[in-house]
């Protein structure tokens, strides 16, 4: 059966564009002396509202008059977090542009590959990324030219983005959309994280945008200080360190690399009190010994995302430290769908469609299953893209012919109509006719003291012909490695789950995990390296 949203119907409007909805003269509600914009690193690097606002059409004017930019032309960005980035991404945009963000983490290869999907008219780059850029850019055939640096420095032949696109007194005038492009043309190109395969660019349009910042103002998040460390290249990052703070009058404090001493420290002396983090950091606030360390009392709300978030790791944060963390779901292809709260997440639950979504839960035989029972979501809504960059098949493999995007995620839902996660369809683990979800060892593995975060992944063993199932575990607390620990970890595992769920594969202690740009564990190198290992 289809769900429906138990909220009263709303429409969201589609004939403002994003630009008009952020700095329209009718909106008084952010003042123009508000800072929204500062770097930690470099706090004379700050603006203002107002100074947003000017830059922006200065970027607009400056890509049209330097550079030629027309309606749909690229602008790919790679680099760490920048206060200017926000200026650039809007600054295409308003005039009828496309913004990409590219992962400035990756090798010259793969930038390459996402200028072969993006196809930029300009890049622009970062000291710690110029190298990367410049290669990429030789693999792809970009002129140099057409290669600019964040600083205030020419580098490597690329001029600086302050004298190139933040200087001069001509302001651009903002691009008249229809509601046709509002709703359907991409306003940005985000990248999937890859962790299945190639990556695909995401046409995030300005109707997502603009309707998930009705939501967030209707949801009342805090609008105090906010800290951005979570790459601005990741889609949770383009609406709640970039839109969110224009929109809502918020202070950013920038964090253009950061470490996890890094960001407590930045909680502190800042006096944060919102973040969006991956749950790997919020197990590290709630169990690591130097975290106690910090003063945490200003933070009112966490919101998590990027990768699944474990119900202990919430319980934990709330019992030792009183944060108030949510379960902020969803993907690249689907912005925040449900309305939550700290305390249905501490319930694990996702929460209730918000108004306007609909969503069925599908078997594998593309049924529809009854209510309670697993399936995967598809959903239909307001803030989910309308497909993939140039990518015609892959759009039609994400889109149903009913217009249900297809997220890859198993959930429940139960008779209020409140929603649960259970695991990723192709995380499933075959161990011979039974199915194992990794999350149900994960979960088990999470409530001992001394794992700090976990991975369970299904390898396949050769002599057996079936999977079997194998935990990665990081050591909370820089616990020191030894075989008595993980044969603890192993037994405190098996002797809490049925036979058919032990881990037969074994239980391996890392130092670290290979992670996406989001924090998302990157399942796929692990199943590779154990697969590899099994053959060798």
């Amino acid at each position: 059966m289809v769900i429906y949203s138990k909220y009263p119907h709303r429409e969201y409007p589609n004939d403002t564009s994003l630009y008009n909805l952020i700095f329209s003269k009718d909106r008084t509600a952010v003042p123009q002396d508000k800072l929204i914009y500062t770097d930690i690193e470099n706090p004379e690097r700050s603006v203002t509202f107002a100074q947003a606002h000017i830059q922006i059409l200065k970027t607009g004017a400056n890509l049209q008059n330097k550079f030629g930019f027309q309606k749909d032309d690229v602008i790919a960005i790679c680099s760490p977090n920048q206060v200017a980035y926000p200026i650039l991404l809007l600054g295409a945009h308003t005039i009828g542009g496309i913004s990409a963000a590219i992962d400035h983490a990756s090798s010259p290869e793969r930038i390459a590959s996402d200028f072969d999907i993006a196809r930029p008219k300009l890049v622009v780059a970062h000291i710690d990324t110029i190298d990367s850029v410049l290669a990429a850019a030789k693999i792809y055939g970009l002129d140099e030219s057409h290669i600019l640096i964040f600083g205030d420095t020419d580098m490597k032949g690329a001029r600086t983005v302050d004298a190139t696109l933040l200087s001069g007194d001509e302001l651009a005038t903002p691009y008249e959309y229809t509601p046709e492009q509002i709703g359907n043309d991409p306003a940005y190109l985000y990248f999937t994280s890859g962790t299945t395969g190639r990556k695909k660019a995401v046409k995030v349009t300005q109707r997502m945008i603009i309707t998930s910042l009705i939501l967030i103002e209707e949801f009342s998040l805090p609008s105090a200080n906010m800290l951005a460390y979570t790459e601005f290249h990741h889609a949770s990052s383009l609406l709640t360190a970039i839109h969110q703070p224009l929109y809502c009058g918020i202070t950013v404090y920038v964090m253009p690399h950061f470490t996890f001493i890094g960001i407590c420290e930045a909680i502190q002396k800042y006096k944060i009190a919102f973040m969006v983090a991956q749950p790997y950091i919020v197990s590290s606030m709630a169990k690591d010994k130097i975290a106690a360390e910090y003063d945490f009392s200003s933070l009112q709300c966490i919101m998590c995302c990027g990768a699944a978030l474990d119900q202990n790791i919430t319980l934990t944060a709330k019992e030792r430290l009183g944060l108030n963390v949510i379960n902020g779901f969803g993907m690249t292809e689907l912005f925040g769908l449900f309305r939550t709260t700290p305390a249905i997440t501490l319930a694990n639950g996702l929460g209730y469609l918000a108004p306007g979504y609909s969503a069925k839960l599908i078997n594998d035989e593309g049924n529809e299953v009854p209510i309670g029972q697993m399936g995967e979501l598809c959903v239909k809504g307001p803030t989910m893209t309308t497909g993939y960059y140039r990518n015609p098949e892959a759009t039609a493999a994400l889109i149903d012919t009913e217009g249900y995007l297809h997220t890859g995620d198993l959930l429940r839902c139960d008779e209020e109509g409140m929603f649960y996660y259970v695991d990723r369809s192709k995380d499933l683990i075959k161990y011979g006719l039974e199915h194992i979800y990794p999350s149900d060892i994960e979960n088990v593995l999470m409530t001992h003291p001394k794992v700090s975060d976990c991975a369970v992944i299904g390898f396949y063993s050769q002599e057996l012909t079936t999977e079997l199932p194998r935990a990665y575990v990081l050591l909370a607390n820089h616990e020191k490695y030894s075989e008595a620990v993980e044969r603890e970890l192993k037994e405190y595992a098996d002797s809490r789950l049925p036979d058919r769920k032990r881990l037969r594969g074994g239980l391996i202690i890392v130092k670290s995990f290979p992670r996406t740009a989001s924090g998302k564990i990157q399942r796929r190198l692990l199943r590779q390296q154990a697969n590899e290992a099994t053959k060798a």
